[in-house]
């Protein structure tokens, strides 16, 4: 399983967007592991990973980026089907939904970034996106699954740009930074 995979299990636990993939919990504990060993692949494969440690010295936080003009391939599809399971045509039709949202104009996507629940308020995530973003010569983009971390974006100069609904109400929020 790739580094990684078990920090953004434990913090997207509570995700709306993982809700929406998987109602039940006792299902989406089980899928999220294997859904994001899937996708740290595909970042290791054609985009960034950059990985936080707390003061112990343990992995506590995850980001995953697509440099501008890349699409990560799907990597493990196999593990991706598994952690989808019921909820693949779900899945994709979010996905498509989500990807439609990103800028025509070359960007910097940041597709994820998570901490452990335990490691939250010490500013792994904050270094993280201050150091990708400090070199990004192109505008960022990202979909915040929660309104409540639209300010923690703002913080680092990401704007709302809209929302998008993408099924039985779920909301996000796709966010710009000019550059």
């Amino acid at each position: 399983m790739e580094p990684g995979a078990c920090v953004l299990a434990a913090a997207f636990a509570d995700d709306p967007l993982m809700i929406y993939f998987w109602p039940r919990s006792r299902r989406r504990r089980k899928a999220l592991p294997l859904f994001w060993d899937a996708r740290i692949a595909s970042r290791r494969q054609n985009g960034l990973v950059d990985l936080a440690h707390d003061a112990e010295g343990n992995l506590a936080c995850v980001a995953l980026w697509e440099p501008a003009g890349v699409v990560s391939p799907m990597a493990k599809p196999l593990t991706m089907l598994r952690a989808t399971g019921r909820s693949t045509i779900r899945a994709l039709a979010a996905g498509r939904q989500l990807e439609r949202a990103r800028p025509a104009t070359p960007h910097l996507y940041l597709a994820a970034i998570g901490t452990l629940p335990g490691s939250q308020g010490q500013g792994l995530a904050t270094a993280l996106l201050e150091r990708r973003l400090s070199s990004a010569e192109q505008p960022c983009f990202l979909i915040s699954d929660s309104h409540g971390t639209v300010p923690f974006y703002q913080r680092f100069g990401f704007e709302p740009h809209g929302e998008l609904t993408i099924d039985h109400g779920l909301v996000v929020y796709p966010m710009v930074r000019a550059n």
